[in-house]
């Protein structure tokens, strides 16, 4: 049957209802016997079809074809679960919050302190001229000793300041931070002060990027899970899924080598868009997450921001204990700045454990990038120790370092065998294969 005699949905919808009643395992051939449509516009569509839905790509080593392997039941790509949609939900809400306390943070913490201490200074002139009789409820001398602090805070800040580039880390990798040092205004210390320093923001293409300049520069035009992982540390599942997501949105063609692995070439690679093509390539190994930090301000500004806040939640505190008879006043000068302040030092402490939490997870990932740098490094079978040991591990990561390798072991399809001699031995084959089949083109 010619494409001309049926529309290309048509051929979409029966072609999805075959990957149905196949529960989402299927051969193109199959197809071709089953309905007699043409190859050609069977791979067109799968590939449709491959962009759409999860899916990955894997040899039928029986007939030595290409089977192509959807998420039964079907699933959209990117499509979130309940438990990601709430947690988008979170976030978004957050960042709402985060954006309007930030818009407040100005007004309130600069200014309060200015009416506050304004405040003050009227009870004190009030005080000192001995007509206690016309001073008001609020007793607030106690915060002069406040001020003073706050004063010799701020004389004691130093400037800092912002730019974006790479850091070397303590680890020996390196990572990118959006802000370090230089002239960091105060109120962009403030800011960090609740929420922490921004971070890198990702980049939705920068995966695509990075493989099409892959394509471009390394691999001339082959693409495997392998090269995937390589590239970005995902498990194989997941590799696979994005090898056969980048096969429908480039247009690649797909092959099987001797030893069973499925490769894909893009023959029109040519034909990507320059966007794509400037990708910079950094292999997973290469790059780690910046590290968490509370809010990478001086201890003078630290010290300065501290006491504004204080000052302001005391002030505010006591308006709340006066005997105040205008609602106005008590919300404005009270309910309203306490709150504030009371967060104002609530977010970074709940920020600590969230920040201990991410920095453990990420000196986890430290060790699993340099365990993968040296299954890559010794590319052959090796020992547990000899793994180890050209990982160039720290003295207290050695434990850790055992669990995770085992842990990689599923995630890249690794094995354990022992050799003639008794020795135990972590074979990494399916990703060492897959990598170098693209690197020598073999």
């Amino acid at each position: 049957m010619k494409k001309n005699e049926i529309s290309e949905s048509q051929l979409v919808n029966r072609i999805t209802e075959i990957i149905k009643q196949k529960k989402g395992k299927i051969n193109p051939y199959e197809i071709a016997l089953e309905t007699g449509y043409s190859i050609d516009d069977i791979n067109d569509t799968l590939k449709r079809l491959l962009e759409i839905y999860e899916s990955k790509i894997q040899a039928d080593l029986q007939t030595g074809s290409v089977e192509f392997v959807f998420t039964y039941p079907l699933v959209k790509r990117g499509k979130k679960t309940f438990k990601e949609v709430l947690a988008v939900i979170a976030d978004k809400s957050y960042q709402i919050f985060k954006k309007i306390y930030k818009i407040s943070i100005g007004v309130i913490l600069i200014v309060y302190t200015i009416i506050f201490a304004l405040l003050v200074l009227a009870a004190m002139v009030a005080a000192s001229s001995g007509d206690r009789d016309r001073r008001s409820n609020i007793n607030l001398g106690f915060i002069v000793d406040i001020i003073y602090a706050i004063i010799r805070g701020m004389q004691i800040s130093y400037i800092t300041s912002e730019m974006a580039g790479y850091y070397e880390d303590s680890s020996g990798l390196y990572y990118r931070s959006q802000r370090r040092e230089p002239k960091k205004s105060f109120i962009n210390s403030v800011y960090d002060f609740v929420f922490g320093p921004e971070r890198v923001k990702t980049d939705d293409l920068s995966d695509a990027r990075e493989v099409m300049a892959y394509l471009q520069k390394v691999s001339n035009g082959r693409l495997t899970a392998g090269s995937i992982s390589l590239l970005s540390g995902v498990s194989m599942d997941l590799a696979e899924s994005k090898l056969a997501e980048y096969v429908g949105k480039f247009k690649g063609d797909l092959y099987i080598n001797s030893d069973g692995s499925v490769y894909a070439e893009f023959p029109n690679l040519q034909k990507v868009s320059k966007e794509l093509l400037e990708g910079k390539i950094i292999y997973y190994f290469d790059e780690i997450e910046e590290p968490y930090v509370l809010n990478g301000n001086t201890t003078g500004k630290n010290i300065a921001i501290f006491f504004m806040n204080l000052f302001n939640l005391f002030v505010s505190f006591a308006v709340l204990n006066a005997h105040i008879d205008s609602i106005a006043i008590l919300i404005s000068l009270g309910v309203f700045p306490f709150a504030f302040s009371l967060l104002f030092f609530l977010i970074p402490l709940i920020r600590i454990p969230v920040n201990y939490a991410l920095n453990k997870k990420r000196e986890k990932n430290i060790i699993r990038k340099k365990l993968f740098r040296a299954i890559l490094k010794i590319n052959k079978p090796a020992t547990e120790n000899e793994i180890l040991n050209d990982a160039r591990l720290d003295k207290n990561e050695s434990e850790e370092a055992k669990s995770i390798l085992n842990d990689m072991l599923i995630d890249y399809r690794g094995e354990i065998e022992m050799n003639e001699n008794g020795v135990v031995l972590y074979k990494f084959d399916k990703l060492l294969q897959d990598i170098n089949l693209v690197l020598n083109k073999s």
